[in-house]
């Protein structure tokens, strides 16, 4: 079954990218031996967007099964399995408008670019019309996945305002929430990973880097901060939960319940110590 998924997940973002590539050959963007400086920039820039539309696409899906499977477990801790279809409905539908935004975009940016290069004119000619089609995808995608990621974050984020969990439902809501964090940070690291490829025996411009520093600073405020603040809260909880664990405890022995108690406590033992094990801090 994981394979499947794992097939299904890297089948089309890997179409996407030797669809791409072939167009740019095509095009005469890629070509080898690359001889020049402008010939070297014109195949790093085919390269780059060919991969991180294909990354993007792998994150996007990616996000959306995860947050899918985490959102139908947060309900079941809230009690309101029954709601999982209303609320998937409500970011369908804000996935089609983000969808709508995204294409908009797809096609704006690179008529903007062909604007300000000057090449609008030539728009007619084979390689111009390949290279403007094929930053389409890479516009669409890039602005889908930003979308998605706050979407999809921010909506789980709201069930850890749900007052009605104990501290045990709280912990596994922190849980949910903070796995779909660390997806999205491991997502988001592949498209770093993917961004060196435009500086291939090319210089790092001025204007990449602040690019670069402003998509980086995004990315660490909207999910690093949450997710350490995350990890704070739920450490107050368990130590809250450990203090109740050990009242209780001393309250059966107390009240000399220790061998009519005594799975009970030796069930309540294993709780603190599952909480207090940092290995095992999500074994509840």
């Amino acid at each position: 079954m994981k394979r499947t998924v794992l097939f299904d997940n890297l089948m089309y973002p890997i179409l996407l990218i030797l669809f791409m590539v072939g167009l740019h050959y095509i095009s005469g963007t890629i070509k080898f031996p690359v001889e020049s400086s402008d010939a070297q920039r014109d195949f790093n820039t085919a390269m780059g967007t060919s991969l991180l539309s294909g990354v993007f696409l792998l994150s996007i899906r990616i996000l959306q099964q995860k947050v899918a499977n985490n959102l139908l477990l947060a309900l079941h801790v809230i009690k309101k399995h029954n709601d999982f279809g209303l609320h998937r409905r409500i970011l369908s539908e804000r996935f089609k408008k983000q969808l709508i935004w995204a294409i908009s975009i797809g096609f704006i940016m690179p008529l903007l670019y062909m604007i300000s290069e000057g090449v609008i004119e030539r728009i007619h000619e084979k390689e111009v019309f390949i290279v403007a089609m094929s930053a389409i995808p890479f516009w669409l995608l890039l602005s889908l996945f930003i979308m998605q990621l706050t979407t999809v974050n921010r909506y789980l984020w709201k069930f850890l305002s749900d007052d009605t969990v104990d501290a045990m439902g709280k912990l596994k809501l922190y849980k949910y929430v903070i796995s779909l964090t660390v997806t999205t940070v491991i997502t988001t690291s592949m498209v770093f990973l993917v961004i060196p490829v435009f500086w291939i025996n090319q210089p790092i411009h001025l204007f990449d880097a602040i690019f670069i520093s402003c998509l980086f600073a995004f990315f660490v405020v909207f999910l690093f901060t949450p997710l350490i603040y995350f990890h704070h809260q739920v450490k107050k909880i368990k130590l809250a939960v450990a203090k109740e664990i050990d009242k209780t405890i001393a309250q059966l022995i107390k009240q000399s319940l220790v061998e009519e108690k005594s799975k009970e406590i030796e069930h309540l033992l294993h709780v603190k110590e599952t909480l207090c094990d940092p290995k095992s801090s999500w074994k509840l």
